[in-house]
């Protein structure tokens, strides 16, 4: 009767780990990874850690992303998702309220696009990363990263005029490639919140 007892207290949940960009953009050289990558990231074995009171289970997903488990109906749950993998890993928690017969794991694809980036030009990275742009905000720093191009549009100059006469800041010029304009986009997006600004920069 206990056994009875337990089990109706339990429910068995699938779980679906899921990877999305952390950049979809019309234009495609500021794109995190193309659909490929995305769906390769999520098609795959991952590693999962799920604590729940004081029991803790691990198992591994299918090839596709998707495990069950069993529940009880009465705690939250915690999720922790490729924990050996500094760029593949993430956290979840639920209350057992949120718990459904379905949990989606998304995952977002920045650590992994930064890592990339990083490695890719490491000095650049170094000198324009997310938390420089907080720190050169703290010191003062009310600057935005442009794109150094021969043949500026009539369109992009008269907005970098606007933002520089409406917020009382400057655009720095840089010559781009590839690793660097994901770099500076980022870059830019720290810097944009902190301003207030929510508009398109470039």
């Amino acid at each position: 009767m206990i056994f009875q007892q337990n089990l109706y207290s339990q429910k068995e949940i699938v779980g679906k780990v899921e990877f999305y960009k952390s950049i979809d953009n019309e234009w495609n050289i500021l794109e995190s990874f193309p659909d490929e990558t995305i769906e390769n990231l999520t098609n795959r074995n991952h590693k999962i850690q799920i604590i729940q009171k004081d029991i803790i289970t691990e198992l591994e997903t299918e090839s596709n992303g998707v495990f069950i488990i069993r529940t009880e109906l009465n705690d939250s749950i915690f999720i922790k998702v490729n924990d050996h993998s500094p760029v593949l890993n993430e956290n979840f928690q639920f209350d057992f309220k949120e718990i459904r017969d379905t949990l989606r794991l998304r995952i977002s694809d920045k650590k992994l696009s930064i890592y990339r980036d990083s490695i890719g030009n490491p000095e650049f990275y170094n000198k324009y990363n997310e938390q420089q742009a907080e720190l050169d905000f703290k010191n003062g720093k009310r600057e935005l990263l442009g794109l150094a191009v021969c043949w500026p549009t009539e369109k992009s100059i008269e907005i970098h005029k606007q933002i520089e006469a409406e917020y009382g800041i400057n655009y720095y010029y840089i010559e781009p490639t590839r690793e660097k304009i994901k770099i500076m986009y980022r870059y830019n997006q720290v810097m944009k919140k902190l301003i207030g600004i929510n508009k398109n920069v470039w």
